[in-house]
């Protein structure tokens, strides 16, 4: 069983190799692929310096939301942590090329998706185990109300505005 039989693309895989600005001189490879019947990509890391497969969905251009999935890769390197669910990770405000940047991203269980629901939480991938996580962009004022009134406010709301999940 590889992820690629749990996520609908009928396609090939696009690869995307990062080198992130800073004193840190390693590479980050993403992958991206079109979704069935869906006007969008499906965009993942491939985990090199940890353990977490963050899965993120967009209707624009997969390499921007890659370059993000790359720095929540190497926020887990750099603090030497495991990010788990729910947790929210404020990004630094601008631009990625010509795409704003989320005021911050969730993550969330695959099952979160309907795209990415068929992932599992865990696996064990050449003998090491490996967690999925599905990356979500959220607005400042969702941290806000998250930080306020707690994980479960966020995702009643997300459910009763029936919120997009995709960047």
């Amino acid at each position: 069983m590889s992820l690629f039989e749990k996520l609908p693309i009928p396609g090939d895989v696009d690869w995307l190799d990062f080198s992130l600005s800073g004193d840190f001189s390693g590479k980050y490879v993403c992958g991206y692929s079109r979704i069935a019947d869906m006007n969008g990509y499906v965009v993942f890391n491939i985990p090199t310096y940890g353990s977490s497969v963050f899965l993120a969905l967009t209707e624009g251009s997969p390499k921007e939301v890659a370059l993000i999935l790359a720095n929540l890769e190497d926020y887990e390197r750099e603090n030497n942590i495991d990010l788990g669910l729910g947790e929210v990770v404020v990004t630094p405000a601008g631009s990625v090329r010509d795409m704003p940047v989320p005021f911050a991203v969730i993550l969330l269980r695959t099952a979160s998706s309907p795209i990415c629901g068929d992932v599992p939480d865990q696996m064990v991938i050449e003998g090491k185990p490996t967690r999925f996580l599905f990356a979500m962009p959220i607005s400042e004022k969702d941290h806000q109300l998250r930080r306020e009134q707690g994980h479960d406010a966020l995702m009643d709301v997300f459910e009763a505005e029936d919120r997009d999940i995709v960047f």
